[in-house]
């Protein structure tokens, strides 16, 4: 990836705004950093979200390269009337973390008035959702109604809204920074029972799973 890709890549994500972040330290964003293969470092968090963003954002930034394969002018186009357009798997996306941004402020707020805990464990949650499967494309995961696409924004606009989502998940996961998310439990239409470490986890694996999907209407678009 080129040194402006991944500037553009880094600013997407929603937690650089300064492309001189990319080369050094910028008082412009104190708590960020990347490194040169494109995804950012938070360094000021507690270890387990901030290897979980990590995670997020480098499948952020394959969603994109993999949204870069389809020509501009065919990405609001669908290859299919049963299969969503680039566009609305985008939108798709959008819907998806801003919900899970909502649960997770939601959810520690009223956990901080019943006075959740430190967290106290420092142990990697990377594989946590290994059983479920999620980033299999053979096991179907339908979307709720409140997470389907409408067909209502450009490819774009979808885009632009998934910075926003980013922006909003980082600001709900620093008012969370330190707590025991992993006592904190909600439940997934489809997956059950999951801790707050594991919606983090599952908005990235989630992404995996639609780049792939990317990449496939590609080759249908251009063919």
């Amino acid at each position: 990836m080129s040194n402006k890709a991944v500037t553009a890549a880094a600013i997407h994500l929603g937690v650089i705004t300064d492309p001189l972040c990319l080369g050094g330290e910028s008082t412009a964003c104190p708590r960020t950093r990347a490194d040169g293969k494109g995804f950012t470092k938070l360094f000021s968090m507690h270890p387990r979200i901030a290897e979980l963003l990590d995670y997020d954002q480098r499948q952020r930034v394959a969603l994109l390269d993999a949204l870069s394969l389809i020509p501009e002018p065919l990405r609001d186009q669908r290859c299919d009337p049963a299969i969503w357009s680039p566009a609305e798997v985008l939108e798709h996306l959008h819907r998806v973390e801003s919900g899970i941004a909502r649960l997770i402020a939601h959810s520690v707020a009223r956990a901080k008035v019943d006075g959740l805990e430190p967290e106290r464990e420092v142990g990697s949650m990377l594989g946590s959702l290994d059983s479920l499967r999620v980033m299999d494309r053979t096991r179907r995961i339908s979307a709720p109604d409140p997470v389907t696409p409408r067909g209502e924004m450009t490819a774009s606009q979808a885009e632009a809204a998934l910075r926003d989502s980013r922006q909003a998940l980082v600001s709900a996961l620093h008012e969370a920074d330190g707590l025991a998310l992993g006592q904190i439990t909600r439940t997934h239409p489809t997956l059950g029972t999951l801790n707050l470490y594991q919606w983090v986890l599952f908005v990235g694996q989630h992404e995996a799973r639609h780049a792939c999907q990317l990449q496939d209407l590609a080759r249908q678009l251009i063919s």
